[in-house]
Formats: C-alpha cells, sequence, structure tokens
C-alpha cells in the first residue's frame, strides 16, 4: 500500500490512472491519437483531439508565403556571385533612373558649341535665321504669284473673252484676232506686269541657252523650246502658268459655244491636253545669219522675201495622225514694237496680214487655215533686238490624248 501510495504521490496520472515511467517514455514521443489509445473514452479527451486539430490548420493557414522577391534574394545566396559584362552599356545609367529636367516650352535650340567669341555665335545665328526667314519667305512669294497667275488668266477666258465671236470667226474665216487678252480694263497694271514677266522669260531662257535654234528658219533669228513644265517648271514659271490655265479653261467653253452652233465640221478640242512651244527671235543671231546665208532669188534677180503658205499640220498626208485642232499665239514684245515697222505676225492666204502686236491672242484653225508666217525684223532701239510668242496647240478630244504641262 506505500509503494502505491508513493506511486501516486510521485507517478503522474492520466485519466485517473498511473503512468508507469516506461509507459511515459513511450507516450512522450507518440502523437496525440496513440495517446488516445490509453484513455477512456471521454469528452475531455475529444475535446483535446478537436483543439488541436484545429490549431494546427489555424497555424498552417496563417503561414505567410515569401514573396518573388524574397525567393530571388534567398536563391541569390545559395548561388555563387559573379558580375555581367555589358560592354557600353555599363557606362548607361540604369533604365528606371533619371534626373529632373526643365521646362522646354519656349526654349530655343543652340547650336554646338565652338571656340567663337559669344558676339560671333550670335551673330551667326541670326545671319543662319535671316536666311532661312528669307527662303520661306521667297517660298511663300512664289506660290502666292503662280495661285494669282492661274485665276487671273481663268478669269480673262472665263469673263473677258468673247467666246461666241471667237467660234462664228474661226468656223467662218478660219481665224479670231483679239486684242489686250491680259491687260485690258480693270486689270491693266497686273496683266501688263504678267505680259513683262512672261517676256523677260522668254529672254532669260535665250540668255541661259535654254532654246533650240529653228533650223527650219535660220535667216530669220528665231529659237524655241517646249513650254513642258516639270523640272523646266523654274526657266519659266509665268509661261508655264499661262500654258496650264488656257488649257484648263479655254477648251471647254470653245466646246460650248461649238455644240450651240452645231458646227460639226470642227473638232471638239481636249480639256486637258496641249502642246506649249515658245518662240524667241533675236536680232543679233539674223544679222549673223545674214551674212552667212544666200538669200533665195527668182528669175528676175530679186530677192525672194515671202515665205510659202500652209497650214499648222502639214500637208494633206500627215493631217489625219496630226491631232491639233486650234492654235492660239500670244505675242510678247516691248511697248515700242511696232509691227509695221519692227516685222513679226501673220499673213492669212486670201486674207488678212495679222500684225504682231503686244497682248495680242490669234486663234488659227490648225488643220485648214492656210497662212505663213512673216519674219521679224526688230530695230537697233533699245528693246527692239526681241521678241518672242507663246504658241499653244489645242488637240482634238481622244482617248489616247496626252497630257502636256
Amino acid at each position: 500500500k506505500q509503494i502505491t501510495k508513493d506511486m501516486k504521490t510521485t507517478t503522474p496520472m492520466l485519466g485517473g490512472r498511473p503512468i508507469v515511467p516506461l509507459a511515459v517514455a513511450v507516450l512522450a514521443g507518440a502523437s496525440i491519437f496513440a495517446v488516445q489509445a490509453f484513455l477512456p473514452p471521454t469528452h475531455i479527451t475529444n475535446i483535446i483531439i478537436s483543439n488541436h486539430a484545429t490549431s494546427t490548420s489555424l497555424f498552417m493557414g496563417n503561414k505567410k508565403k515569401p514573396s518573388m522577391k524574397e525567393r530571388r534574394k534567398q536563391r541569390a545566396k545559395k548561388q555563387p556571385g559573379y558580375e555581367v559584362d555589358r560592354g557600353l552599356l555599363n557606362d548607361l545609367p540604369p533604365v528606371d533612373s533619371w534626373e529632373k529636367t526643365g521646362p522646354s516650352v519656349g526654349r530655343r535650340p543652340t547650336l554646338e558649341p565652338s571656340d567663337a567669341p559669344d558676339g560671333q555665335k550670335e551673330v551667326e545665328e541670326s545671319d543662319e535665321f535671316k536666311e532661312t526667314a528669307a527662303k520661306a519667305s521667297a517660298l511663300v512669294e512664289t506660290q502666292r504669284k503662280s495661285v494669282d497667275t492661274l485665276t487671273f488668266i481663268r478669269k480673262r477666258v472665263e469673263e473677258s473673252f468673247p467666246m461666241n465671236d471667237a467660234v462664228k470667226s474661226i468656223v467662218d474665216q478660219g481665224y479670231f484676232v483679239y486684242d489686250g487678252f491680259l491687260s485690258s480694263n480693270e486689270d491693266d497694271a497686273f496683266g501688263d506686269a504678267l505680259l513683262s514677266e512672261m517676256f523677260q522669260e522668254s529672254s532669260d531662257m535665250l540668255s541661259n541657252d535654254k532654246l533650240e535654234r529653228d533650223i527650219t528658219r535660220l535667216g530669220d533669228g528665231e529659237y524655241l523650246a517646249k513650254i513642258v513644265g516639270g523640272e523646266a517648271y523654274a526657266d519659266c514659271p509665268r509661261l508655264t502658268e499661262y500654258v496650264v490655265s488656257l488649257t484648263r479653261h479655254l477648251p471647254p467653253l470653245l466646246n460650248k459655244e461649238i455644240d450651240a452652233l452645231e458646227a460639226g465640221n470642227v473638232s471638239k478640242l481636249h480639256s486637258t491636253a496641249s502642246m506649249g512651244t515658245l518662240r524667241v527671235y533675236d536680232r543679233k543671231a539674223q544679222l549673223g545669219a545674214e551674212n552667212l546665208l544666200v538669200k533665195p532669188q527668182a528669175d528676175d534677180g530679186d530677192i525672194v522675201q515671202d515665205k510659202p503658205f500652209g497650214v499648222i499640220c502639214g500637208d494633206d498626208e500627215g493631217t489625219e495622225d496630226d491631232t491639233r485642232r486650234i492654235t492660239a499665239m500670244l505675242y510678247l514684245s516691248s511697248k515700242d514694237w511696232d509691227a509695221s515697222v519692227n516685222g513679226g505676225g501673220v499673213t492669212v492666204e486670201n486674207g488678212e496680214s495679222l500684225d504682231a502686236i503686244r497682248d495680242r491672242i490669234i486663234l488659227l484653225r490648225s488643220d485648214t487655215c492656210s497662212h505663213r508666217q512673216e519674219p521679224w525684223k526688230g530695230g537697233d532701239k533699245a528693246g527692239l533686238e526681241q521678241a518672242s510668242c507663246a504658241v499653244v496647240h489645242f488637240v482634238k478630244e481622244t482617248a489616247n490624248s496626252v497630257v502636256q504641262m
């Protein structure tokens, strides 16, 4: 009994039963479920087990998972360190860092630093700015002139040119003459300035070797060139604009009058296709040719001055393949030019002489009107050494018409 009493005081108890040391050692390493095997089934035991499971599940559920950054750091600690050679990139700052910059509003671009004094730098920058501004101003002025010229010619064709009279004369006689085409009425100032500029362009083209000698008229001192626009636009901008605007606006109005008069013998004209030509007379070239060429003589020994008559399309065999139907000739010269003395113009066969007068436009039927060009004579007085004529051939309306500038 004493031993039993001592065991009760010194031996641990579990469920009212003493546990021997060996059993304690075994149970100490066992789980709660193994201990339950030695216990009687009681409500307390179930609560202990339930609370243990709940606390374990709560502890496992609240455990925080390491972030990706933390896991990378852990892996980096386990791996040996090394440095990547980025070459030129080693000298550059990281992509996620930058320096604060000032506002860009109102800032002007600066020139590259140089050894020039500050005063000289300012002068150079000022000169460069002035040069750029001058070029921009010149470009704007050129565009404005172009628009003004195209618009002015369109208005002259639509508002001032006697379209009905022109078509009637072309149908009845084969030609029509109209003076003051660009410089009459209220448009006299602008039109007169335009005529002078066009005449100056023809003279400049002769001086800059942009024209070819007319070998069919060597003794007349005449040169010619096609007005085609494109890269050659800079050689004669006003002349080119004259051809373009005249081609765009005159044929449609002529076609309308042709239909109204029921003139079936006159071909309809193309409204976007034409052939532009510039003819320039130079007195020096004429005098030089006269000394080298032998002038034709008649049977009685007199020098033959007159040239034969003919149509623009050529002889009868070539007329069918030639699409030119109406030719417009605008004469350009100084205001002092007197055709009765200085020559120029055309003479219609069995008709009248049409003198070369400044700002006179002559319309001819290219395929039927027989005529001849009268030679220029010029004069020794200033302004009479040169004269020119802007020729535009309007072609008949066909599917194969080629657009010309």
